[in-house]
């Protein structure tokens, strides 16, 4: 006897039942996983969940959303689609709709508190390097027009030989005020971004593809600012170089030697990536190459702001040791930040 169509519904029924229970035995553990890091987040900010309990919910989330795809073509089964919608739909809220912004302010602050700070301190050999270079640069130029003033037109660029340092004191602390207003500030400062990033990304890339290319930037860079500031102190005006230097070159100069610094460790991973691959050691490089160019992204945009600003004021708006004292809180801040502040115990990734 054949089988009537009646039966042979209830045999696919039956099979649908079967593939069914066996797919839902098979992902109900990562699925149950999935409720309850749901059921954290929801309740908390992602630097309450970790760094390790959002990659793993992210890795959750895509494995949830392939089952609910092949539950709707392969598996079948009413009741199991339906839990996939409601597990992945939560899912989807948690990753693409951040009530308020909320999450993404936590995963900002997390960055900048520990993030950030991290991955300069795992770097902090680069950073090392490229701080030596700079300095070692500065003093040399410093001493070289100490020892023999005529080396100051040989190594500062011509533009600074218009006029003697005192005389542009003079003619600075004489003359109106550069700021009178906010679209002041802002306009300088605006200029000011173009040359700061301009070398910070020269010495990124010179240290990247080279190495000792980024480093004799730096070095360069040391050199000249080293020579200025010795003729300010040749002509008695050193005090008025610090000032006006000071409050701007405090943050300005870190960052070009931060870039420096992620350029060489982007170097080292494509030129000398020793025991491993150039890609295992560009992928392990990379994360924190970029942390450290956002960090100097940041610094440069302040101290522009700074050197617009505050920088500008002659010693009737702002004495010269507040200006000073300024320079120092500031620099003592970063350093304090990225390298001197106890973080808490984390995920370093």
């Amino acid at each position: 006897m054949r089988p009537g169509p009646g039966t042979a519904t209830a045999a696919r029924s039956a099979a649908v039942r079967g593939n069914a229970a066996a797919f839902g035995r098979a992902g109900h553990d990562r699925w149950r996983q999935l409720e309850r890091l749901l059921d954290r987040a929801e309740n908390a900010t992602a630097g309450e969940l970790g760094a390790s309990g959002v990659r793993k919910l992210l890795a959750l989330y895509r494995q949830a959303c392939a089952d609910l795809s092949q539950a709707r073509t392969l598996v079948g089964g009413a009741a199991l689609v339906d839990r996939l919608n409601a597990l992945t739909g939560r899912g989807y809220r948690f990753v693409y709709h951040a009530r308020d912004g909320g999450r993404l302010r936590a995963a900002l602050r997390d960055y900048f508190e520990t993030g950030l700070p991290r991955a300069f301190r795992r770097q902090g050999r680069a950073v090392a390097a490229a701080t030596l270079a700079f300095a070692m640069g500065a003093v040399t130029g410093f001493l070289c027009v100490l020892a023999r003033p005529d080396d100051a037109t040989r190594l500062i660029p011509a533009m600074f030989h218009a006029e003697s340092p005192r005389e542009r004191v003079e003619k600075i602390e004489s003359s109106p005020e550069r700021i009178a207003s906010l679209e002041d500030a802002a306009g300088f400062g605006s200029s000011l971004y173009v040359h700061n990033i301009r070398v910070s990304f020269l010495a990124f890339a010179l240290g990247a593809a080279t190495l000792v290319g980024g480093l004799w930037l730096l070095f360069y860079n040391g050199v000249v600012l080293g020579a200025v500031a010795a003729t300010y102190v040749l002509d008695g005006v050193h005090v008025f170089f610090l000032a006006w230097v000071g409050p701007h070159g405090a943050l300005e100069i870190p960052a070009i030697v931060f870039s420096g610094a992620a350029g060489l460790r982007l170097g080292q991973a494509l030129l000398l990536p020793g025991d491993r691959s150039t890609r295992a050691a560009l992928r392990e490089a990379m994360p924190d190459v970029a942390r450290m160019l956002c960090g100097v992204i940041v610094v440069l945009v302040v101290a522009g702001l700074v050197e617009g600003s505050f920088s500008q004021f002659t010693a009737r708006s702002f004495p010269y040791g507040l200006k000073i004292a300024v320079s120092v809180v500031e620099l003592s801040l970063l350093v304090a930040y990225l390298f001197l502040r106890p973080l808490p115990a984390g995920d370093d990734a």
